[in-house]
């Protein structure tokens, strides 16, 4: 994991069923370093979301087994943007047998969301209008 300055945290590596949790703790870190007590219940709204994001690459992209995720989250202008990419192959909504789920609950928590597949993986962009953590 890395902190990039005041706004931003990144994860590039290996996700696995063993590396969920891990992630998952340190974007909660992140948020609350980043925003505070002001976060409150949207924090569990991007986790969610962001835990279901990095879940469908380990299953969709990966069929599973571990494989690369780049994960960004940052601050700008009062928006939470965070986006997680693969290199893998993703099936169509309809050759899978979830129908989309996953998606439909990551879109009922974000404000925005983006999803482009290429040949070389998929990024996923979800925003969040977001508090800023005042200082006196």
């Amino acid at each position: 994991m890395e902190e990039l300055g005041s706004d931003g945290w990144r994860y590039r590596g290996t996700i696995s069923p063993r590396t969920l949790p891990s992630l998952r703790r340190h974007l909660i870190s992140w948020l609350r370093r980043r925003a505070g007590d002001e976060v409150g219940r949207q924090a569990d709204d991007v986790v969610l979301a962001c835990w279901e994001a990095m879940a469908n690459v380990l299953d969709h992209a990966y069929g599973g087994r571990p494989g690369l995720i780049d994960v960004r989250a940052r601050v700008d202008e009062e928006v939470l943007v965070i986006t997680v990419a693969d290199q893998g192959r993703w099936e169509s909504i309809t050759e899978r047998d979830d129908g989309g789920r996953g998606l439909r609950l990551i879109q009922a928590l974000v404000d925005g969301l983006d999803l482009r597949s290429t040949d070389d993986g998929t990024v996923i962009t979800l925003t969040w209008p977001f508090p800023v953590r005042r200082t006196a």
